[in-house]
């Protein structure tokens, strides 16, 4: 199947988020779909990329790292009529709604959380979202207009933004500063009775499951989406 570039933005300094015609696909929130594109990179020329839109929604929203590999260069340059190969939805990062969640987001692994938050809003869930994303800067934070409009629709959802370095930006952060971890979590959420998603980088996501193990998470509690590679 084919999917029709509606429109790119540049969604930080260094994402790019592209928004699909929907052709009439039904996915989940969670999913992600397998894109193909004429080039010649030394990874491929397809990549996996997370929803960020919800079935709710009318179009498809998928968001990439910058990078210099051809694919990367390529996808970050299409242009509104350019239609592409995709293959999907797959993917088992899918909500449970018989506990409230709290989902752990590291840099550009907020994209299922984006389509999560925003079809649980949509359908007026009851659910009970804390949501932590960590970034570099603020600049960083990836659909940010997104998330302030829909905590402030759904008061079932609360947020909690953390940085690395705020120190050199230009937006006036109140946030939380430094990396995610377990001691975070705790002091802003109750840890009993929920489900923890968590999707990054390998190494984040590695380290986060280990920490919440550590404070007493069951493995049976967690679910884990790995962004291998950009």
């Amino acid at each position: 199947m084919e999917f029709e570039v509606l429109e790119i933005r540049k969604e930080t300094p260094t994402i790019v988020t592209v928004i699909f015609k929907n052709p009439g696909i039904n996915y989940k929130p969670g999913n992600y779909f397998v894109f193909f594109l004429d080039v010649n990179d030394e990874k491929g020329n397809y990549r996996d990329f997370s929803v960020a839109s919800s079935p709710t929604e009318d179009v498809i929203i998928v968001s990439s790292r910058i990078t210099k590999s051809e694919y990367k260069k390529k996808f970050t340059s299409l242009k509104k009529g350019d239609k592409i190969t995709v293959k999907g939805p797959f993917g088992h990062f899918l909500l449970s709604d018989d506990k409230d969640i709290v989902m752990i987001a590291g840099g550009i692994g907020i994209t299922p959380f984006r389509s999560m938050l925003k079809y649980l809003t949509d359908v007026e869930s009851s659910q009970k979202i804390t949501l932590f994303y960590g970034s570099k800067t603020p600049e960083e934070i990836a659909f940010l207009n997104d998330l302030e409009k829909l905590s402030s629709k759904n008061k079932n959802i609360k947020i909690i933004y953390t940085v690395n370095d705020p120190k050199d930006h230009k937006t006036d952060y109140k946030g939380l500063t430094g990396f995610i971890d377990s001691n975070m979590i705790k002091y802003n959420t109750s840890v009993k009775n929920k489900y923890f998603y968590i999707c990054g980088p390998t190494a984040m996501v590695d380290s986060m499951t280990n920490q919440l193990k550590s404070i007493g998470i069951k493995e049976s509690d967690i679910r884990v989406e790995h962004f291998t590679g950009y």
